[in-house]
């Protein structure tokens, strides 16, 4: 079968979605599959810097595959940065490629993020298929993208996939269709798994505890939250804290004793499972906004504890109390004395990491490359369009690609469980976004 995967972030900025796409791609190829994937790429010179807030690309050459779409912006949304491209060079390739190319099937990532997956859906004569990664309850962005025309835009994709039950509900919320969840693989490593058994707990002998965090420096990874629960933990028991993401000179203002800290900035691959096989804990202290959280998979396929804030998206990988802790989310005390608790039963952190080896078998990279490929024979087998007046339905989007019934967006009970009382300064933001969209 000849893919294309399509992603609307810059391959040289990887993200959560860009190295989902990478080793999908990987995985494909393994299987015998013809992949190409078309991404923008920005190459690593001062200008990339500029246009990225001072942030360099990641410097590697680009993999075989990759079908560069030129320069991105980086531009914050839902708490993170996004790399996107606008320009119209990556639009006209896009075009070109997918009119020329010969596919079986396009696969979208993130297709209502602009402006490459819209491009992709434009009517080239290939099925098409959409992963929706976020997890958005912001009511302003989804429905700005509507008056656009995301609704119709998304109505091409003939298959609708979406990594968890709360990027599923980000769909359905805002722009109505079906969709199967089908979560982010991971790469099993059998040297951590059998760590879970082999390895002796970091406890025993009064060795520290061994905390990692592995995220970009936003607001939104809750890395304040952790450092002031590592700064209270350390008072009490031995600990040492990595961090992955955050440079030296990003973590410097967030922390004033840097004893028994220290940060690793981007590291590569190979750097972060070594650590995450060496770390007794990973923390995962998100204040929201997450709809997966790939590094919780990646730490039960590591063999390490996992401690994570309670919030929708880790809510589908960690299960309080089974295979991992979940914490009030911004809650430093909380996190602080989850922490404790690990270190003072070595035997229930073992059991923790256990059960976290037994439960990442269903993320497994060779178990879901083979749920995408199915989604993917569901879209080459939907009919096509009968009658001119079909046909122009579809290809405008004012009828499903699917060929069934259109399903509306609808209104959803919120995944995240609200506090007690919300102050009235809270309010505020969702008062002035509903202000914002009735002037639109």
């Amino acid at each position: 079968m000849r893919i294309a995967l399509v992603s609307p972030y810059s391959w040289s900025y990887p993200g959560g979605v860009t190295r989902h796409i990478g080793a999908l791609a990987e995985q494909l190829l393994i299987s015998g599959h013809d992949v190409r994937v078309l991404a923008p790429y920005d190459p690593c010179d001062r200008l990339a810097a500029l246009m990225h807030g001072g942030a360099w690309p990641q410097r590697g050459p680009a993999p075989s595959y990759l079908v560069g779409l030129g320069r991105t912006i980086g531009i914050a949304a839902n708490g993170a940065v996004s790399n996107l491209s606008f320009g119209p060079g990556g639009i006209a390739t896009v075009t070109r490629e997918l009119a020329r190319g010969g596919y079986d099937v396009v696969h979208i990532h993130e297709p209502v993020a602009p402006m490459v997956g819209w491009t992709a859906t434009l009517p080239h004569g290939v099925p098409l298929v959409g992963t929706f990664h976020a997890y958005s309850t912001r009511r302003l962005p989804n429905e700005i993208a509507n008056c656009f025309g995301a609704t119709q835009v998304l109505n091409r994709l003939r298959v609708r996939i979406a990594v968890s039950e709360a990027a599923a509900w980000t769909g359905r919320r805002w722009y109505g269709g079906r969709y199967r969840v089908i979560p982010n693989g991971v790469d099993i490593d059998p040297r951590g798994l059998a760590r879970v058994h082999a390895r002796a707990c970091a406890a025993d002998g009064g060795q520290p505890l061994r905390v990692l965090f592995v995220g970009q420096a936003v607001e939104r990874k809750g890395l304040p939250v952790l450092l002031r629960a590592f700064d209270a933990l350390r008072q009490h028991i031995p600990a040492l804290l990595t961090v992955i993401g955050p440079s030296e000179a990003e973590l410097a203002p967030l922390i004033t004793d840097h004893h028994g800290v220290r940060a690793l900035g981007k590291a590569g691959e190979d750097t972060k499972r070594r650590e995450l096989r060496a770390a007794d804990v990973l923390v995962a202290p998100s204040l929201g906004g997450e709809s997966f959280g790939m590094v919780l998979t990646e730490a039960f396929a590591a063999g390490a504890a996992v401690v994570a804030s309670d919030i929708a998206g880790y809510r589908e990988v960690v299960s309080g109390g089974a295979n991992g802790l979940l914490v009030a989310p911004g809650d430093p005390r909380a996190l602080a004395e989850a922490l404790l608790e690990l270190y003072h039963e070595p035997e229930r952190r073992r059991r923790l990491a256990q059960a976290a080896a037994a439960s990442v078998q269903r993320y497994a990279w060779e178990r879901v490359a083979l749920e995408v490929v199915e989604a993917y024979r569901d879209a080459i087998a939907v009919p096509e369009p009968a009658g001119v007046l079909q046909t122009l339905a579809v290809r405008s989007g004012l009828r499903p690609a699917d060929m069934q019934p259109r399903v509306r967006a609808q209104w959803l009970e919120s995944l995240e469980r609200p506090p007690d009382c919300a102050p009235a300064d809270e309010l505020t933001g969702p008062i002035a976004e509903t202000g914002v969209l009735a002037a639109a």
